[in-house]
């Protein structure tokens, strides 16, 4: 393989369009100084997606992307905490942390990140893995004089870097999009397949300057042959998940009216999106049922949080936690409370950034309840028996009820994605457990179903398309 190397010292090189296919750039210091300039002449975004490759060994803080505008150093900002697993995205001055990512060092990871103005979602795909969605900025563009800078954070616009912010390693295969990319587009990137340059920066006809200590490098591609086969393997088995990508009509609905209209809507495909940190945001799911003599809930969900968070409360005037699914910041545990008693389920493989089904059940007649994580039942443990759950219901997602209908807490509120809820008034069998978790077919819940759902939202949550195929958020 023969190596070219290119080193640019000069202060602001001429600007003219390279393709770098097969490049990268090098940052073999820690300075304050040495970066790289991405040139567009674009100063107007509704939406943006960002895609690169990079390898490091950093531990610290470090940027991975800065956008800046003269009314945002932050307008757009892709940037690795010093936490394990934790990389921040900004949009307009707003950050969201997103927790749990397996940034490994010394390793190549593909990074994207999309925002959406309509929406005022963002999230990130570490490795063609989705995040959770959170809420950035909405309502407004970034708009302005753009200063994208690779190697450096922007503290102020074009300027103002800390050594202990910089980048040091390699970086590779920038792009950059006003639109946000599909799941499929993504995970085509990701794999490394043919995928839409992008139309803001686009690597294969980059403008670029470097100040500094930058190097332009060959990548370094190794066992070209393997690659390739696997690279032509991947692309027959893209090929058919991108057409039906591609057939499938995304919709969205932001639902931020306090108290909206409960009309029964199937809900089959589409899961509730809980984008920040709030005591207000949640969903109520009516039901005029007031007696259970015996409880099953099953949903989906996907998250990040490493805190104490909600998965569904049921209270009623005699008791706030009448029927709680609740996951403590201890590791591995699940709790559940039924007519306000609480048990702890321990070792359970309760992932962040994973799609997981979780059942629960209880019988009055025996007091008896029980757990079942992705198809993996519990032991049982006893609650209480020979009395109902009796009273008028209130059901409540993303929220936990330290009192009936409310005292929620900012601390208990679920960030994520929720979706296929589900509750019977009869233990379900562990072969019904087992459909549902292996996503077959199942009989719906007879008190709550997700296919014929009365609810209301109050405050900033999200009725999305549950994305499939491309395998997008590991469903």
């Amino acid at each position: 393989m023969s190596f070219t190397l290119l080193l640019l010292l000069l202060s602001g090189c001429a600007a003219v369009p390279q393709d770098l296919s097969g490049k990268l750039f090098s940052f073999p210091q820690e300075t304050n100084k040495a970066r790289v300039r991405l040139i567009t002449n674009r100063s107007d975004f509704q939406a943006v997606s960002v895609c690169l490759r990079s390898f490091t060994d950093l531990s610290r803080a470090h940027s991975l992307f800065s956008l800046s505008t003269p009314s945002a150093a932050n307008s757009f900002l892709i940037f690795k905490n010093a936490a394990p697993g934790e990389i921040e995205l900004a949009a307009k001055n707003i950050p969201a942390k997103f927790y749990g990512q397996d940034y490994k060092l010394n390793t190549w990871h593909s990074l994207c990140a999309t925002w959406d103005s309509k929406t005022g979602l963002g999230q990130l795909w570490l490795d063609g893995r989705g995040s959770s969605r959170k809420f950035l900025r909405f309502g407004s563009n970034l708009r302005g004089a753009t200063s994208i800078i690779l190697g450096q954070e922007q503290d102020a616009h074009g300027g103002r870097f800390d050594t202990k912010q910089s980048f040091v390693g390699m970086m590779s295969e920038v792009h950059m999009w006003d639109h946000v990319l599909s799941p499929c587009e993504i995970q085509r990137y990701a794999d490394d397949l043919n995928f839409t340059p992008g139309n803001v920066l686009n690597w294969r006809a980059l403008e670029f300057s470097i100040v500094g200590r930058v190097l332009v490098e060959t990548k370094q591609e190794g066992c070209g042959r393997l690659n390739g086969h696997r690279k032509r393997n991947k692309e027959t088995q893209h090929s058919d998940i991108q057409t039906k990508y591609k057939k499938m009509r995304l919709t969205l609905l932001l639902l931020l009216l306090s108290g909206c209209a409960a009309v029964p809507q199937d809900l089959s495909g589409k899961m509730f999106s809980f984008p920040q940190e709030t005591n207000t945001a949640h969903v109520t799911l009516n039901t005029n049922r007031a007696d259970f003599q015996a409880v099953s809930v099953c949903h989906r969900s996907f998250t990040d949080l490493t805190r104490d968070h909600n998965l569904f409360s049921l209270s009623t005037p005699s008791g706030a936690n009448n029927f709680l699914i609740f996951k403590p910041a201890a590791a591995a545990v699940v709790n559940m409370y039924v007519t306000n008693l609480p048990a702890s389920f321990a070792g359970q493989d309760y992932k962040l950034n994973t799609w997981h089904s979780i059942c629960a059940t209880w019988d009055s007649k025996t007091g008896l309840g029980q757990l079942w994580l992705d198809g993996r039942p519990s032991s049982m443990k006893f609650f209480s028996s020979g009395s109902n759950i009796k009273g008028a219901t209130s059901i409540i997602l993303g929220q936990e009820q330290d009192s009936h209908g409310g005292g929620f807490d900012i601390k208990q509120s679920f960030v994520g994605m929720m979706s296929e809820v589900h509750m019977w008034d009869y233990v379900l069998s562990p072969c019904e457990i087992q459909r549902y978790a292996d996503d077959l077919n199942f009989t719906p819940g007879n008190v709550l179903n997700w296919r014929a759902l009365e609810f209301s939202i109050v405050g900033r949550v999200l009725v999305k398309t549950k994305e499939e195929g491309c395998h997008s958020l590991n469903l």
